[in-house]
């Protein structure tokens, strides 16, 4: 197919206004400020480390692009992460408030929120719909991890905290062997059906290394203990500023309807 001299030169001129956005793009990037961001890990049944999930990539990512800066994200067992950050080794991210972490640290603006599910044995289920329906059950935590003002405060005083990594098919092990009466997991997205089937799926596959057998073993409760906020955070004297240039990313991605937006409010049952 023939091309008009001048319709070519066009083109060629588009090309290479495109290629100078991205060059400068890049050589932005790569001069960007690296920041440290520690963050909690997540481990397989070999306690090999699991990738972090597409709507969390895209949320630092967002918020990476507007703040100008370069994370190096580094995970930890979610405990040490925060001994590390307190030990001023970065900011930490997923971290929700509690009175005792705001003595401590200093937080960004919501980045986005996650849900806390209770998971149980399908053959060994039960109901919630407050705390007080955990009375004398022990319920597996990760440790070091908040599940709520009202979960914290009645850990080990209404109902028995069972500490774990975060490794999830060592996790569901336990309630099969009736170590724990059910787990706590946090997931980013409400949607309760989606992620009992993911957690089975996952699990079958450990065990097998195919498809599993498709047997419902683990059902989540319908009432969420909790929906809390995200955040970064960090040790007060380090600051110097980052906090305050991250919130304005943080705002400019949710004014954009960018993947840094919080992806839904949590439901009046669920506050």
């Amino acid at each position: 197919m023939k091309t008009s001299k001048p319709a070519f030169t066009g083109f060629l001129l588009k090309l290479l206004a495109s290629l100078l956005v991205a060059g400068m793009a890049f050589i932005s990037f790569a001069h960007a400020q690296e920041v440290t961001i520690l963050m909690s890990e997540e481990l397989d049944e070999k306690n090999n480390m699991l990738p972090l999930a597409p709507e969390i990539i895209d949320r630092l990512h967002a918020v990476e692009a507007a703040a100008g800066l370069k994370f190096d994200i580094r995970r930890y067992p979610w405990k040490r992460a925060l001994i590390n950050v307190e030990n001023g080794e970065g900011l930490v991210f997923g971290i929700s408030k509690t009175p005792e972490r705001l003595r401590r640290f200093t937080f960004s603006e919501a980045v986005m929120s996650d849900v806390a599910w209770l998971v149980t044995s399908c053959d060994a289920s039960f109901p919630f719909s407050s705390v007080n329906d955990l009375k004398g059950k022990t319920i597996g935590v990760v440790r070091g991890t908040s599940y709520g003002q009202e979960f914290d405060a009645q850990s080990n005083v209404l109902f028995k905290v069972e500490d774990d990594t975060n490794s999830n098919p060592a996790r569901l092990r336990k309630l099969l062997i009736r170590r724990t009466d059910a787990i706590v997991i946090y997931s980013s997205n409400l949607e309760r059906e989606a992620l009992e089937a993911t957690t089975n799926k996952q699990y079958a596959e450990s065990q097998t290394g195919a498809g599993g057998h498709g047997v419902k073993m683990f059902c989540i409760l319908p009432k969420p203990v909790s929906v809390q906020d995200v955040h970064f955070a960090i040790r007060p004297d380090l600051d110097k500023g980052i906090i305050k240039k991250l919130n304005t990313a943080i705002a400019a991605t949710r004014k954009q309807g960018s993947p840094g937006q919080k992806p839904w409010l949590p439901p009046k049952e669920a506050q």
